[in-house]
């Protein structure tokens, strides 16, 4: 240590391995010190191990030199060969001792000689090194938690929108097929029209034209389920539905092939083959019931579920939204928005006005603020 006092410099590496070692530890870890704050003035670069307390609080308060500590294993008693810098480290001298086998009573001993002061450092120390060991293993686990949800969520999103696109093909696969049945059942009327006429209904004809639409009748609506009369006589009185759909309404008049039916608030002109008696309704299910009557597939196809009243006057407005309800209930929507926008809430207040007075309306709310909030009515119906 004299040696690299007189020789060192700001160029040289000093190692020193258990420094002060060798004599009385009181007096050992005194003359390390001042080796060790000679060496710091000369700025001499260096590493030096010790199990001197005085040496780790020393660099623990010095600028220029830095505690290191070996990492151990506290529930094993086993070094880790980890080098962490910045704090100091305990020697574990208790621990190791139980595991090689010393009394209890000895240990206990040496505790009440060591002193509360010196062990209850150490605890301290051995603590601060087991928590860390702890925060490290947790910071582990959530860190493969983290990558595992990462991996999840991605998986979910893919899903989401091979799902999304799924939807959207089966929508226009089905639009396609519908649009396709449509034109070419509208062929064949038109065709069997035209055969009409260019024979002068000749009875034979007619009755071959009635077969041949007959057939295509066969083809087009489905073979399963008991038959409905179609194009059946209503009275006034009578309790009918819509073909496909729930809702019950009375019969008020009717006047040729078409009858008016009441439906609580709202009274809808509808041709007879588009009505059924209510004992009969839930012999079709509405995807099925599409196919009888071609006008109502092309009101369903064309309803837009959403109403957009912004900048109307008040005058105009009501009727437009007793027009759009009465074609919801008809087609059986389940949720309407109307659009009416924030401002001064003129419109929004005629509209829930309105609103209130419909049976057949479950609900009424805002929309999400996200989308509009209470700038958009949303309607649920029955």
């Amino acid at each position: 240590m004299a040696y690299f006092i007189a020789q060192a410099s700001e160029s040289t590496l000093v190692l020193l391995d258990e420094l002060g070692s060798g004599t009385d530890p009181n007096f050992g870890g005194g003359i390390a010190q001042a080796v060790l704050a000679t060496l710091l003035e000369k700025k001499v670069w260096g590493v030096a191990t010790t199990h001197y307390y005085n040496l780790k609080l020393f660099a623990e308060n010095r600028s220029g030199i830095r505690n290191g500590a070996m990492l151990f294993d506290i529930r094993k008693l086993e070094p880790l060969f980890q080098l962490e810098i910045g704090r100091p480290g305990s020697s574990f001298a208790l621990e190791i001792a139980r595991k090689t086998g010393l009394p209890s009573e000895t240990i206990e001993s040496a505790e009440v000689i060591i002193g509360k002061e010196l062990t209850g450092l150490d605890g301290l120390m051995r603590s601060v090194a087991e928590e860390k060991q702890s925060l490290v293993r947790k910071e582990a686990e959530l860190k493969e938690k983290e990558n595992l949800l990462t991996q999840e969520l991605a998986k979910y999103k893919k899903l989401s929108s091979e799902l999304e696109g799924r939807k959207k093909e089966i929508i226009n696969s089905a639009k396609s097929e519908a649009s396709f049945i449509l034109k070419e059942t509208n062929r064949e009327i038109e065709k069997t029209i035209r055969h009409i006429q260019e024979n002068k209904a000749e009875k034979k004809e007619t009755r071959k034209a009635r077969q041949g639409l007959k057939a295509l009748t066969e083809k087009v609506l489905p073979a399963e389920g008991p038959g409905i009369i179609l194009n059946e006589l209503f009275k006034v009185g009578d309790k009918v539905r819509i073909i496909g759909q729930e809702v019950t309404g009375t019969v008020s008049s009717v006047s040729g092939s078409k009858a008016v039916v009441q439906f609580g608030d709202i009274r809808s002109t509808l041709r007879m083959e588009e009505l059924v008696r209510s004992d009969q309704a839930g012999s079709l299910s509405p995807s099925k019931a599409k196919s009888y009557g071609l006008d109502l597939y092309k009101r369903q196809s064309q309803f837009m579920s959403t109403l957009d009243i912004r900048g109307k006057r008040v005058d105009e407005v009501l009727p437009l939204l007793d027009r759009f309800l009465d074609d919801a209930i008809l087609l059986g929507q389940g949720e309407l928005k109307i659009l009416h926008g924030k401002g001064e809430g003129v419109l929004r207040k005629v509209v829930r006005e309105r609103l209130k007075s419909v049976r057949q309306i479950a609900s009424i709310g805002d929309e999400h603020v996200e989308r509009g909030g209470d700038g958009i009515t949303v309607v649920v119906l029955k």
